[in-house]
């Protein structure tokens, strides 16, 4: 008899336990503290185990106090996510050198991992993997979505190494992923500054904007398989002698992409802006406006390197400079190759080169017009193609 009163005890206790937990898990709606004092949370990763347990059913905001914050945050799937329920997490004070979020130990393959994530901003705060040898500071994976890092400071190690596994970085090839966005942040060291591998099903809508990116021995930008990104207003500047280094490499990047206003010295580099297989829309061609190009040092350089299917691109108001250490024939502000591409269309740019002087292209559009030219190299080049006049600009003395 007594073992039959303990089960039935058990079982009207078992209800009551459920209830319990559920209440812990209760969908989280507001505001919340992240810190040591008087906090709702001790610790980023306390707040996510909050946010995988149960969920959202609101906006949610974690402000977090000073401080450096050893972890590795693995952050998965959030239930209850949308436009309108969105999760931010950002610095209490609103600066980005006051919250460190960094590696918990020298080997920690990324500090912030987001897999399959939507929904959810990180503002004002530095986020850093920079103590072993490879590692990222963030790693994307799965199909992410409307992701965003604003006034982020990205810092890398600062060992010369290539490869995606030591990107600041990483965005995964293993899913699509759609509207990840980095604005006014700054990316620091490693191979790469950012890298997207691209999966089968491309990903789309990257938007890289007002962004200082420093050191990167590999490339700076890296993006491969993507649909119609925004690359605009962002600063490039690299001391990496890697011969093969990229400022900007784009592969199979296609759609309406945009291009515009940024700011290239890649003063020991090889490629300014590196395009394989990049095609643009018929009735809405890919645009390429505006930026400031330097490359320098004793390689061969190209300013602009295009190659593969490039088409339907418009160049349109770019300042193309190299500035060799050394006169290589092979070097050129603006490079064609015999690939399949077409359409590529170049109005108003400067391309210059000190050793062979540069030329000036005004006028109107006309097609590939610079297969069908001399090599840029060529020192009495002067000449007019279609209405367009193409200046031989002299080196100052």
């Amino acid at each position: 008899m007594s073992t039959l009163k303990t089960i039935i005890a058990a079982l009207m206790i078992s209800p009551i336990s459920l209830s319990v937990f559920a209440s812990d898990c209760n969908p989280l709606s507001g505001e919340f503290r992240i810190g040591k004092t008087d906090a709702d949370y001790a610790t980023v990763n306390a707040a996510v185990s909050a946010l995988k347990c149960g969920g959202v059913n609101g906006p949610v905001t974690f402000l977090i106090e000073d401080g450096k914050y050893a972890e590795k945050i693995d952050l998965s799937s959030i239930s209850g996510v949308s436009a309108q329920n969105t999760v931010t997490f950002e610095s209490a004070k609103g600066n980005n050198s006051d919250v460190i979020l960094t590696s918990n130990t020298s080997d920690a393959d990324f500090t912030l991992g987001l897999n399959s994530t939507s929904y959810v901003t990180f503002e004002n705060m530095t986020i850093e993997n920079k103590t072993g040898n490879t590692g990222n500071a963030v790693k994307i994976d799965g199909t992410s979505k409307n992701i965003k890092f604003k006034n982020v400071v990205f810092d890398g190690n600062d060992h010369p190494s290539t490869g995606a596994n030591s990107a600041v970085i990483y965005s995964t090839a293993g899913s699509s992923k759609s509207n990840i966005s980095f604005e006014d942040c700054e990316v620091n060291n490693g191979s790469f500054g950012l890298y997207k591998g691209g999966a089968a099903n491309a990903d789309t809508r990257t938007a890289i904007t007002g962004t200082l990116f420093f050191n990167q021995y590999e490339s700076a930008i890296s993006l491969t398989n993507e649909v119609a990104p925004i690359i605009s207003n962002n600063v490039v500047s690299s001391v990496s002698n890697y011969k093969n280094y990229k400022a900007i490499s784009l592969d199979q990047v296609n759609g309406n992409m945009i291009v515009s206003n940024n700011v290239v010295n890649a003063v020991n580099g090889t490629f300014g802006l590196a395009m394989n297989n990049c095609t643009g829309e018929n009735n809405n061609y890919a645009n390429v406006t505006n930026n400031s190009v330097n490359v320098g040092g004793e390689n061969s350089m190209y300013g602009v390197y295009l190659s593969g299917s490039t088409d339907n691109v418009i160049f349109n108001f770019n300042r193309i400079k190299l500035t060799p250490a050394k006169q290589t024939a092979s070097n050129q502000a603006y490079y064609k190759n015999a690939g399949t591409g077409s359409n590529i269309n170049l109005l108003n740019n400067i391309f210059f080169d000190l050793n062979t002087g540069g030329y000036t292209i005004l006028g109107n559009t006309y097609k590939d017009f610079f297969n069908q030219l001399p090599s840029q190299s060529n020192s009495a080049l002067s000449v007019s193609a279609n209405g367009i006049m193409i200046e031989k600009v002299m080196p100052a003395n």
